[in-house]
């Protein structure tokens, strides 16, 4: 580990930045971690925040080894969000919770930040800290830290400029350099010292208003062309059977090549299903939900939704209902299992940025899915 000063033109800046060096297997580790990342540009960024948070933890490791550091649930092991946080969220040390952000040189006098790492309560932390990614040194700076109260804090005479729709601009000049406080804060601060926000809910829903209610979140599907799947959506080969997969997918096909023509070949196709809970009742008869979407035409997009069995389960429950609702919840297309349906399926286009459901009733139980394109 070094102390190292960076001269930036006119102005010294006369700052005691902590070198960690890198070894092979660390790049290896930070390339498996960026390999399930899809999009090119998005994976090239997890690979350098990958190699960020090992740096970081070596780091700790090398300067205050008594520090338990947690990565398992840090948002940059999960490509859902590579694409809204650039940056590695939710880093457990100790009682704590770190948010590192990968800044590109020190020789600029703003950072820029991911807007998701300071908006959104589950990704906010007790510390932001600086560091940066030198691949072709084989190094990682430590560069200085920000807690979350004195962000909130930040005066809004000077408040956070938009640098681009998914960043803020802050001033370096924000950032505490002292590194050894840093270390001392984390090992010995409470969480309570720096409240973060929380999501609230009100009141305490019964069991059947759980299963029965629509999802919170909307699943973005033009994020899913880019390898970035929300929460709960897994590969069709976790939850289905390889027949089950290759009738998918050749119904897909079919359905593409009667609505565009050959040229548009090589656009992007993508499938994920959901397993969804009918209720404790049913619990024999759990489904799972295939949706299958890809691009047919400059801001057209295709939509194929399925319904399939599950376990050893032939056919679906009958008098299963599958619909389509649009932006108003007003139901534009719908099909029925009948006793002897193995699936059920519903195909359509839609345009950038419109909003649908897809909603599954069962009797008295109904799930719904929100979607955007």
């Amino acid at each position: 580990m070094k102390n190292t000063l960076i001269e930036s033109g006119d102005l010294l800046l006369n700052l005691p930045l902590e070198v960690v060096e890198l070894e092979p297997e660390n790049f290896e580790q930070a390339a498996e971690i960026s390999h399930k990342v899809i999009d090119e540009t998005l994976r090239w960024q997890t690979y350098q925040n990958a190699l960020g948070l090992i740096g970081f933890e070596k780091w700790l490791k090398q300067r205050k080894p008594e520090l338990e550091v947690n990565s398992n649930q840090s948002s940059i092991l999960k490509p859902q969000y590579a694409r809204e946080v650039n940056a590695v969220c939710n880093l457990k040390v100790g009682n704590l919770i770190v948010c590192l952000i990968n800044t590109d040189n020190l020789t600029q006098e703003f950072v820029a930040v991911t807007k998701a790492a300071l908006n959104l309560p589950e990704f906010a932390a007790h510390f932001y800290v600086l560091v940066e990614v030198l691949e072709e040194q084989g190094q990682v700076m430590i560069k200085g830290f920000l807690t979350y109260d004195q962000l909130n804090n930040y005066p809004q005479s000077v408040n956070l400029q938009t640098l681009e729709n998914e960043y803020y601009q802050l001033p370096l000049s924000l950032f505490n350099l002292a590194l050894n406080q840093l270390l001392l804060y984390l090992g010995f601060l409470a969480p309570s010292a720096i409240p973060l926000p929380v999501t609230v809910h009100s009141g305490i829903p019964d069991v059947k208003e759980v299963l029965g209610q629509a999802s919170q979140s909307i699943v973005n599907l033009s994020h899913w062309l880019h390898g970035a799947f929300d929460t709960g959506w897994e590969a069709t080969e976790a939850i289905l059977t390889p027949s089950l997969r290759t009738g998918l997918d050749f119904r897909f096909r079919d359905t593409r090549s009667q609505k565009i023509d050959a040229t548009e070949s090589s656009l992007s196709v993508v499938q994920r299903g959901k397993l969804l809970n009918l209720g404790i009742e049913k619990a024999g008869e759990s489904i799972a939900l295939i949706v299958g979407f890809q691009a047919t035409e400059t801001l057209k997009y295709q939509v194929l939704v399925e319904i399939h069995p599950t376990g050893n389960q032939i056919y679906l429950p009958e008098n299963l209902q599958l619909m389509v609702l649009d932006s108003t919840e007003k139901p534009v297309m719908q099909a029925l299992a009948r006793n002897t349906n193995k699936n059920i399926c519903l195909d359509f286009k839609g345009n950038l940025e419109e909003k649908f459901s897809i909603k599954v009733v069962l009797d008295d139980i109904s799930i719904t899915e929100t979607f955007v394109i």
